[in-house]
């Protein structure tokens, strides 16, 4: 028999059993099932306004274009190149994607190259090498070739894992795209309280100079003998109380300059100062939208469906150390061996192996895994019905602050006529000695009370509407 028979005939058991592994790959003995969801969604949302229009999905990816406001489109387009929080989160999906890939890994074979190189002296006692001259000998030898490992997945333990792995970092993507909406939501609530306190300072403005019209307009009544000293004292004080307002409106309006310049990767002191204003004009709430639909949309109810698949694929893997593991070596290499004063020996040769190994008392160890995955895996189910409970929350209460601020402000705007009306019949009043300038001076404040509690109803108008289409799941 040839050398390269006898190693062939001794590596034929080895190769055996590789075949009867490969054989029984794919042999799942373990099927976990993830817990069924506690809640159904409703059929439509109750606070939602009628059904006579809808808004596409595009429209819910890019919501904010609906102003119909370049600067606005700018900014959120900084923000999502610049931020710094998206930084964090796109860097956490690589890393996510990375270990996933890892994971992975480990249901393919490892193939490598190893090499040794040793050197010595040896002091012989064997009486059968009496004839190698006394002392200390050299040896030194080398050892070269291709060493193989693969742990074939029998019972689907690894892919399971490789599975969780993936899931996970499936889920952390979702939160990517939840950052995003978040994102998106705050430069553009910022941006319109912005522009909101750019308009409340106009009408603070226009108010102070009509006041200050209207004070030196009593001091000549008053130099003419027509008013009273009270009235100029009146006048003088609620002039000066309107002037108090004005540095606390634009430090609020500092503020959200600021802000967005940090959204937008920007140093505060970097701040861009936004143009005038132009009218206000939310969009409208969005119709025909199910709740259905928006479960499948929301990143953070994906994210979490996404982390109950993990669990489930967590727990099986637990469940599968209960089952024997097999590993199959493979080394195949040259080498020489000499020492001083013997002929040298060389060869070429190859080892196989089959390794079984089954758990027979661990502590414990499995069985409290298994255990504490099933707990994390209820943990994940509960945390997914709570998902799905906060997002049909959200919406409901978006849309049903939305439309309370609608119809605020339609009756707030009614108001503001009434009381501009009432304002221009309370001048001429008093100059027809019918009313007294307090009665005049207060239905002129009242008027731009009105006008500044429309903007402010605006505001929130624009803010609800905001959070309205991040309830909704819109901006990625």
């Amino acid at each position: 028999m040839t050398a390269a028979a006898a190693l062939l005939s001794r590596m034929a058991a080895p190769v055996a059993a590789f075949a009867f592994a490969i054989l029984l790959a794919g042999c799942k003995v373990f099927e976990t099932e993830a817990p069924p969801p506690r809640f159904s969604p409703p059929a439509a949302f109750d606070a939602a306004p009628g059904r006579d229009g809808s808004v596409s999905s595009l429209d819910l990816a890019r919501w904010w274009t609906l102003w119909r406001d370049p600067v606005l489109d700018r900014l959120v387009k900084d923000a999502l190149d610049a931020n710094t929080d998206l930084r964090i989160a796109r860097a956490r999906v690589a890393e996510a994607r990375s270990l996933a890939a890892v994971v992975a890994s480990q249901l393919s074979p490892t193939i490598g190259a190893k090499a040794d190189q040793w050197g010595g002296a040896v002091q012989w006692r064997n009486p059968a090498v009496d004839l190698i001259p006394g002392g200390s000998h050299t040896v030194d030898a080398h050892l070269a070739g291709v060493v193989a490992s693969w742990d074939p997945d029998i019972f689907e333990g690894r892919a399971d894992d490789a599975e969780a792995a993936r899931d996970w970092a499936l889920s952390v993507a979702e939160q990517l795209h939840g950052a995003q909406t978040i994102v998106v939501a705050e430069v553009a609530q910022n941006y319109q309280e912005a522009r909101g306190l750019q308009r409340r300072l106009a009408v603070l403005d226009a108010s102070i100079a009509a006041l200050a019209q209207l004070s030196r307009y009593i001091e000549g009544r008053y130099a003419a003998g027509q008013a009273l000293a009270y009235d100029m004292t009146e006048a003088r004080e609620r002039l000066e109380s309107q002037r108090a307002k004005r540095p606390m409106l634009a430090s609020l309006l500092d503020m959200r300059e600021r802000r967005l310049a940090a959204l937008t990767g920007r140093l505060p002191e970097k701040v861009e100062r936004l143009g005038p204003p132009d009218g206000f004009a939310a969009p409208a709430a969005p119709t025909g939208q199910m709740p259905s639909d928006v479960l499948e949309r929301r990143p953070d109810v994906r994210a979490s469906v996404l982390l109950v698949m993990a669990q489930t694929f967590r727990l099986s893997s637990a469940k599968a150390e209960l089952l024997p593991r097999f590993q199959i070596n493979f080394f195949g290499g040259d080498g020489r061996l000499h020492f001083e004063g013997i002929p040298g020996l060389q060869g070429t040769g190859g080892l196989a192996g089959l390794t079984v190994q089954l758990p027979i008392f661990t502590g414990g160890r499995i069985a409290a895994n298994i255990a504490a995955n099933d707990a994390r895996l209820e943990q994940a189910a509960a945390a997914y019905d709570q998902s799905l409970l906060r997002a049909l929350e959200d919406v409901e209460n978006a849309y049903s602050r939305r439309c309370s601020l609608d119809r605020r402000a339609a009756e707030i705007r009614a108001a503001l006529e009434s009381a501009k009306r009432k304002e221009k019949a309370s001048l001429g009043l008093y100059e027809g000695w019918r009313k007294t300038f307090g009665d005049a001076l207060s239905a002129k404040l009242d008027a731009f009370q009105r006008a500044d509690d429309l903007i402010t109803a605006q505001m929130e108008q624009a803010s609800a509407t905001v959070r309205l289409y991040l309830a909704l799941g819109g901006g990625w």
